[in-house]
């Protein structure tokens, strides 16, 4: 419990920008001292955040923060408004009952928010008596088309790293809300994860039935690390920079827009039906 303690104060350091990219974390032993724990929680709880993919030490500048937790979204018209993924979850789950369908690449995003607001929950600032969470992810095997190297040289191992970040996630987002069930937190919790035969170039949340939260990723060409250590040019995708568009039902207490209505609601019937005719992962 002390290791996720730092790892949530860490993350939601980040999410309010109080860490962004390139900053330098406190040392260890500032840490140690902070927190009230040993050296070796501090490192395991760092070794976790730099598995996530979100610091990284370096020899002789320490340990910094490599990757945004969510990024600043900009307006694209009068119908969709600058936002932040972390704000509207934190709303959803001030409901009783909170639903989350989502259709993403990996779960990345979605799992330290969702560590987020479990600690909501443990420190009693918010109290869902139910949640539910829903996945659709690609199933990546041969015929996925992102992470091949540029140049067209056959490779495996992009991807070989992209089902691991895959199940890291998937396994840390089912941990947490299994923990959440178990420590008596919130009464109902289930969690379904399912594959299908689509690479998603958009990332979709739909929230308490009533909210669309979406956006587009952006297609780049970037090194990957191997676990070799060799870095690898790759054409990638990349969700934690996407400008994310949302769509309100109940027009967040205003009179509901008639566009967002439909855009809820047309995206709801897609994922059932994606949904009905996914494999279970």
């Amino acid at each position: 419990m002390e290791k996720n303690r730092i790892v949530e104060t860490l993350l939601s350091r980040m999410a309010d920008g109080t860490l962004t990219v390139g900053d330098r974390l406190p040392t260890q032993r500032d840490l140690a001292r902070e927190f009230e724990v040993s050296r070796d929680t501090v490192q395991r709880a760092l070794r976790e955040l730099a598995d996530l993919g979100y610091i990284e030490a370096r020899q002789g500048s320490g340990t910094r923060v490599v990757r945004p937790l969510v990024a600043h979204e900009q307006s694209a018209g009068t119908r969709q408004r600058p936002m932040r993924l972390a704000s509207r979850l934190s709303t959803a789950f001030e409901q009783y009952v909170v639903t989350l369908d989502v259709f993403a690449l990996t779960g990345e995003s979605l799992d330290p928010h969702l560590r987020l607001n479990a600690e909501r929950v443990r420190e009693g600032h918010i109290q869902p008596e139910s949640i539910s969470v829903r996945m659709l992810l690609p199933r990546i095997d041969e015929q996925f088309r992102l992470l091949t190297p540029v140049g067209g040289t056959p490779d495996p191992r992009p991807l070989d790293r992209l089902r691991r970040i895959k199940e890291l996630h998937t396994a840390s987002i089912k941990h947490t809300l299994h923990e959440l069930h178990t420590e008596r937190m919130v009464q109902n919790v289930s969690f379904e994860c399912r594959e299908i035969p689509v690479v998603p170039m958009q990332k979709l949340y739909l929230v308490n039935g009533s909210e669309v939260i979406t956006g587009f990723y952006q297609v780049i060409e970037r090194p990957v690390l191997l676990d070799t250590g060799e870095q690898l040019q790759v054409h990638d995708v990349l969700g934690l920079g996407a400008t994310l568009h949302h769509h309100s039902a109940t027009g967040d207490g205003e009179h509901p827009d008639p566009h967002s209505v439909a855009v809820v609601a047309r995206a709801q019937r897609w994922y059932e039906h994606m949904w009905s005719n996914a494999d279970p992962s």
